[in-house]
């Protein structure tokens, strides 16, 4: 009888397992669509403009999880239920010190490169870098473009793929078996497969990407739009051009 019951557990333990994680990745889901769902509100209510976040002297200002806090009047929905790392700043834990969830889109590759949700500009009064949210109108193929989702960045907070490097820099950093949720900017939200590269076209040792390199091309705004910022990676070429150049010379981790 023992013999059996061990059978049956070692058989059994892995699928609760699966069932366990599925359950997370649904809620996972339900909070990247809910917090779609106040991106787009906040964009009506403000000439369809998407918020705008401001980074200098140390501290980034007005980030997503407190400009929508109007909207969803919860911050437990900003947390993924698979993210336990608490290395985050003290103003962006909950009560059990777990770093956010989740992070809007800055675009593809740099945060700098205004190819996402934001433009990327300088405040003429006190020099600090701004990110200006785009008009619902900038985005060329808005079903195509993520708006938001799973992320491994601290404390900024962004979906750049060098910035992933908050939960480790090995594989095993991914969490959802690897399965990523995103919105996009339509308001309807997916899985996307995650996988470690190192990079070292730009000098990343370490960067969590999309695995399919066509998955790259949903972080612009347009992909047939050229950086906004000078220099880097990418300089000069489409936001489609550089997914693909991306794809190209990254190496996968094993």
């Amino acid at each position: 009888m023992i013999a059996i019951i061990a059978i049956l557990a070692a058989i059994l333990f892995p699928v609760f397992a699966q069932a366990r994680e599925q359950a997370r990745r649904i809620t996972c889901t339900s909070n990247v669509r809910q917090l779609t769902t106040s991106f787009l509100m906040y964009a009506q209510d403000y000439d369809e403009t998407m918020p705008s976040q401001e980074n200098g002297s140390g501290h980034d200002f007005a980030e997503a999880h407190e400009l929508l806090q109007p909207y969803v009047k919860s911050k437990q929905i900003f947390f993924c239920p698979d993210r336990t790392s608490t290395n985050c700043a003290s103003l962006d834990k909950d009560l059990g010190n777990r770093c956010l969830g989740y992070a809007p889109n800055f675009g593809i590759y740099s945060y700098q490169n205004g190819n996402g949700i934001f433009h990327q500009r300088v405040d003429s009064v006190d020099g600090n870098s701004l990110w200006v949210g785009r008009s619902l109108s900038d985005f060329a193929a808005p079903a195509s473009c993520i708006l938001q989702g799973d992320t491994n960045d601290s404390q900024m907070y962004t979906l750049s793929p060098y910035f992933q490097t908050n939960d480790g820099t090995t594989p095993s950093a991914a969490r959802h078996g690897g399965r990523y949720q995103f919105s996009f900017v339509d308001g309807h939200a997916k899985s996307i497969k995650m996988k470690a590269y190192s990079f070292e076209a730009d000098g990343d040792a370490f960067d969590l990407m999309p695995e399919s390199g066509v998955d790259l091309r949903m972080y612009c705004s347009n992909v047939d739009a050229v950086q906004e910022r000078s220099g880097g990676y990418g300089n000069g070429l489409t936001c489609g051009t550089v997914a693909d150049n991306i794809a190209r010379d990254r190496v996968p981790l094993n």
